[in-house]
């Protein structure tokens, strides 16, 4: 019987002490296959944790279902301030479990991220017009 089958049998108290054995790289598991089961409290700080320590691997993509509000903000936050990986995780992975105002603040930037490469393509075309009458 492989280990991953017990893990959702753990209670809380022996999950945070398997993955702080998973940090400290005493088990040969991943943390993306524990944190799931592990409470709130242990999922914020293994984030922070990760935030900061380049050596921590956190597979942000898998535990998005597993994220309450407050974490899943903390990881779009981390997200936009080039804190993770790009290969980790993408926006289109997050949408599902932002909320509301995050998606609408996401389509905001994107919306005039829009509009801006727009005016500059036309700024362009004008120039090159300018140049080719001349």
């Amino acid at each position: 019987m492989k280990i991953h089958s017990m893990l959702p049998f753990l209670d809380k108290k022996e999950i945070n002490i398997l993955i702080d054995e998973v940090l400290e790289k005493k088990v040969d598991l991943k943390l993306f296959d524990v944190l799931p089961y592990a409470d709130e409290e242990k999922i914020s700080s293994v984030i922070e944790r990760a935030f900061n320590d380049d050596s921590i691997v956190v597979y942000v993509k898998y535990l998005l279902p597993f994220l309450n509000e407050k974490q899943m903000n903390r990881i779009y936050e981390g997200y936009q301030e080039g804190l993770i990986s790009k290969t980790n995780v993408n926006e289109n992975d997050m949408v599902p479990f932002l909320s509301k105002e995050k998606i609408k603040e996401m389509f905001e930037k994107k919306l005039r991220i829009m509009k801006e490469e727009i005016k500059h393509n036309i700024e362009d075309a004008i120039d090159e017009i300018k140049i080719e009458i001349k």
